[in-house]
């Protein structure tokens, strides 16, 4: 590991300005779940690392009417214990329980999740289902994008076909807040990862939904999201079309659970890992729309 400057900013103004005046040859440590590992492995070449990680003012999960916010410093153990996510995101809570091991859910967040691209991000696509909103800062001011809206489409493939992105994050930005609406009264969501183990392993598949229903126990409002089957996690908008307005009955569900099998197709068609996770995925999918079921009961 080559040397580097180390810079322990005491506020948010005071890493923002130390960022801007590092720029592209700086990086921002939080958990360093994947920074640390980067930067030993030789993969990341920095002359600078900014720690945000005692910056107190980006760890919380508060609800604020019907929006919850959560900051950009909260870990993914605060995530899946807190009581206010478990009663109005348990997809997100769900996520957050899963990933990695007990060390990474303490130190990782689902900011630095997010920021480092990976198609294989545990939380991301349970926030996608969410319809969440990313809050940035920089010295310019604070901007504000939807996560689905956030990666753009220039991915390298990593050495186990994972796919990892190039985020849409500005040199000069810091990650802020995560934000979506919480879940309605008839409305209900859950998750469910694929790896090669129970712990300690990326994801091979996860599936991400959120469904709304009327009165008549009909899907309203459904959401369905995808990751590690893409360049990055992604809604499944014909699936969200075959729910759209309709009980899930059996045939309805099979022809959903199939629509999203064919989406997987058509964007990873050319991978090995295709056949398997085609089939895959919709095993998922079912225990999350059963999971759904099951709450809207």
């Amino acid at each position: 590991m080559k040397k580097f400057d180390f810079y322990n900013p005491k506020s948010l103004n005071e890493a923002v300005e130390f960022l801007d005046k590092e720029n592209s040859n700086a990086k921002l440590i939080a958990g360093g779940t994947d920074l640390v590992l980067e930067l030993n492995d030789k993969q990341v070449d920095t002359e600078s690392i900014i720690n945000i990680k005692n910056l107190e003012e980006l760890k919380y999960i508060k609800e604020d009417k019907n929006i919850i916010r959560i900051g950009a410093g909260t870990t993914f153990t605060k995530i899946a214990e807190s009581d206010l996510v478990n009663n109005n995101a348990k997809a997100l809570a769900q996520a957050c329980a899963k990933i990695g091991s007990t060390q990474v859910r303490n130190a990782g967040t689902p900011a630095g999740n997010i920021v480092t691209g990976s198609a294989c991000a545990d939380s991301v696509s349970a926030l996608v289902a969410l319809d969440a909103v990313l809050v940035l800062k920089s010295k310019e001011g604070i901007r504000e994008v939807k996560l689905e809206d956030f990666y753009n489409e220039n991915p390298k493939q990593d050495f186990d076909g994972c796919y990892i992105n190039l985020a849409g994050i500005k040199e000069n930005e810091i990650m802020t807040e995560i934000y979506f609406e919480k879940t309605k009264e008839n409305e209900f969501s859950a998750f469910r990862k694929l790896g090669r183990r129970k712990a300690l392993a990326k994801s091979i598949l996860t599936v991400g939904m959120v469904i709304e229903f009327d009165e008549n126990k009909k899907a309203k409002r459904p959401r369905v999201a995808l990751g590690a089957v893409g360049r990055h996690p992604y809604h499944v908008k014909s699936a969200e079309d075959i729910l759209r307005g309709k009980e899930l009955t059996d045939d309805v569900i099979d022809e959903c659970l199939e629509e999203v099998s064919n989406v997987v197709l058509c964007n990873i068609g050319n991978r090995a890992s295709c056949p398997y996770k085609k089939e895959s995925i919709k095993g998922a999918a079912r225990e999350v729309i059963n999971s759904i079921i099951d709450q809207s009961k």
